[in-house]
């Protein structure tokens, strides 16, 4: 995965605990623009995105990359407020290698970048 692309999908997951703000604070502005209307639809997409990856997490425990491990992860590192942990220590915490960790990661955002419709 390009490096662009991957910085992409990380501002898209680390966006997710607060899209709904954002299309809340959208929806409330009385004049619907059509680009306030693409911008909807791009955060409900991308929403819709993490969304669905972070529930294969939670759904399909013990089924390859995609368990509670996985979620931790992407947790610890995107979608907590205040993110205090590395890769190094999110491999501690979750008791894996730091190339585990990388490649847990990097198997969660080709399926966010699948969702989306992103060509990797």
């Amino acid at each position: 995965m390009e490096t662009s692309t991957f910085n992409y999908i990380a501002q898209i997951i680390s966006e997710y605990p607060i899209t709904d703000m954002y299309i809340e604070r959208l929806e409330k502005e009385k004049e619907i623009t059509v680009v306030k209307h693409k911008e909807l639809v791009y955060l409900r997409d991308n929403q819709r995105a993490v969304e669905r990856v972070l529930k294969k997490c939670i759904t399909s425990v013990g089924k390859g990359v995609f368990d509670n491990i996985t979620y931790d992860i992407i947790y610890e590192l995107y979608l907590r407020e205040m993110s205090v942990l590395n890769l190094d220590g999110v491999a501690n915490k979750v008791h894996l290698s730091v190339s585990q960790v990388k490649k847990r990661r990097q198997a969660f955002f080709e399926e966010v970048a699948k969702e989306r419709g992103i060509m990797i």
